[in-house]
């Protein structure tokens, strides 16, 4: 149906052009938001590997004494400092580092971030320590080594805390960032149901010039773009467009014979949205938006439909790389410290807590003589098995490179632990097939427990790493150490 005069077209065009001009906004942030994501996610990533870097320059270096050291452990030993220097350089100035996948990948500089003082606090610590080592790689002295000794004890555990800030503060940036986001996106949604209602509102006033034989409500289904319904107040339907047709695939002939509620039910899974029933051909998660209006002193009910299925995918995918592990599978540092965070509110003086600090053994040997890709193909067996072990009291994470964390909640006693981390020991001591070779790990598994309420996430996984060292120095394959935190 057409209006009786053309001065009503440009109403219609203004409120097309806002409507692609708010939904262009909202996927525009969405693509910003997806690649702060990504951005952010390899600054976690290489912040945790730092971490590890500095432990592993002191292994390294504790292997390559003067006299006894050959030149393959010195090669190790310069890789190590080298690639932690670079990557902390990224981090202060910006450049390309290595990535936890072995790819080349370049920061940006992070001067204007709050956690930019992090960095530059490591720096200055940094520096003195790396032109001591580079000496001893030159020239593998007693003195030296004794001096670079001293320098390490002095300086790795700051080191080590500081890397902790650090991705601390990345992964709250990163909250901020998605909170700011996501207002703005809040903000677009209004700006579009305004927009609707105030094209709404200005077909109203056009529609008193149709001609005499036109209904309002053809003139306004012919007119609007979206998927429109009109229903009476009980529900059954009055009129659809072509759009609601095509989104049904049912004629219109049939529909008549339905109420909406019979075509368009609640989602069983997500609040707010709607899904069509199997009365239609289609399948489709929808939104709806709904307005009254009066005809002949009776009330209509104007119903808009919109496909939200991408929109919804959109939002599953952006929340699984958020907080899932793409390699293993399992949760990501973020996802397992929001899941602690809930805990630790519920918590209480009786309930009993275990955190688990695992790390595997010998996988630096089969990245180096089977090649990463075998290795990766190791870490997805991992988080196979462990997500087995999963369940409502025992939450699993990888915390970065071959590390993992499990939270174990509202344990009766202690042995509940010791047992867990033996049957993760078991599981994790199998053979790894990997397409024609038989490879083979095993696990140090660090447990420290505490009842409560308790504070500090970064403590505990401190504490559980130091109780992890401790069993790994041990000759056993399987290797568990507990400790207790009041």
């Amino acid at each position: 149906m057409r209006w009786i005069t053309n001065k009503a077209n440009p109403f219609l065009t203004y409120a097309v052009v806002l409507f692609f001009v708010f939904d262009g906004l909202a996927l525009g942030m969405n693509i910003w938001l997806t690649q702060r994501i990504q951005t952010q996610t390899i600054e976690l990533n290489l912040a945790g590997r730092q971490r590890m870097l500095s432990q592993k320059m002191v292994k390294e270096f504790l292997y390559a004494p003067p006299g006894a050291a050959n030149k393959a452990q010195l090669s190790q030993f310069t890789q190590t400092v080298n690639l932690f220097d670079r990557t902390l350089s990224a981090f202060r100035i910006g450049g390309s580092t290595i990535d936890t996948n072995n790819q080349l990948v370049t920061l940006d500089a992070i001067h204007e971030r709050s956690y930019y003082n992090i960095v530059e606090e490591t720096w200055g610590i940094w520096l003195p320590l790396r032109e001591t080592a580079l000496q001893y790689i030159a020239s593998p002295t007693p003195t030296l080594f004794v001096e670079l000794n001293q320098a390490f004890l002095q300086s790795n555990h700051i080191i080590l805390n500081l890397m902790n800030d650090l991705a601390l503060a990345i992964e709250q940036q990163a909250r901020y960032e998605t909170g700011q986001i996501r207002l703005l996106q809040t903000v677009a949604l209004m700006l579009g149901m305004l927009n609707f209602l105030a094209a709404f509102l200005l077909y109203r006033l056009k529609l008193k010039t149709l001609e005499k034989e036109k209904s309002v409500v053809d003139a306004l289904l012919n007119d609007m773009p979206a998927a429109m319904v009109f229903t009476s107040e009980e529900g059954s339907i009055l009129k659809a467009n072509p759009r609601f047709i095509q989104l049904i695939g049912v004629d219109f002939e049939s529909i008549k014979q339905h109420k909406l509620k019979d075509l368009v039910e609640p989602h069983p899974k997500h609040d707010k949205y709607y899904q069509l029933s199997a009365i239609a051909l289609n399948r489709a998660i929808i939104k709806t938006e709904q307005t009254t209006v009066q005809q002949d002193g009776e009330k209509i009910i104007v119903w808009r439909l919109e496909d939200a299925s991408y929109e919804l995918q959109e939002r599953n995918s952006l929340s699984t790389l958020a907080y899932k592990d793409s390699l293993t599978g399992l949760d990501n540092r973020l996802a397992f410290e929001d899941h602690f965070n809930r805990q630790n509110k519920l918590a209480n003086k009786e309930h009993l807590f275990a955190l688990m600090f695992i790390d595997l053994n010998n996988f630096k040997i089969i990245n180096d003589n089977f090649g990463h890709h075998k290795g990766d193909a190791v870490l997805k067996e991992v988080g196979f098995r462990l997500q087995a072990l999963v369940t409502d009291t025992c939450h699993i994470a990888r915390f970065g490179g071959d590390e993992f964390l499990v939270l174990q909640q509202h344990l009766d006693d202690e042995e509940k632990a010791i047992v867990l981390a033996q049957t993760i020991a078991e599981v994790l001591k199998q053979p790894f097939y990997i397409e024609s070779d038989t490879l083979n790990i095993y696990a140090s598994i660090g447990i420290v427990t505490f009842r409560g309420h308790y504070d500090s996430l970064n403590r505990l996984v401190s504490t559980a790493d130091e109780a992890m060292y401790e069993a790994k120095s041990s000759t056993e394959n399987i290797s568990i150490k507990l400790l207790h935190l009041k």
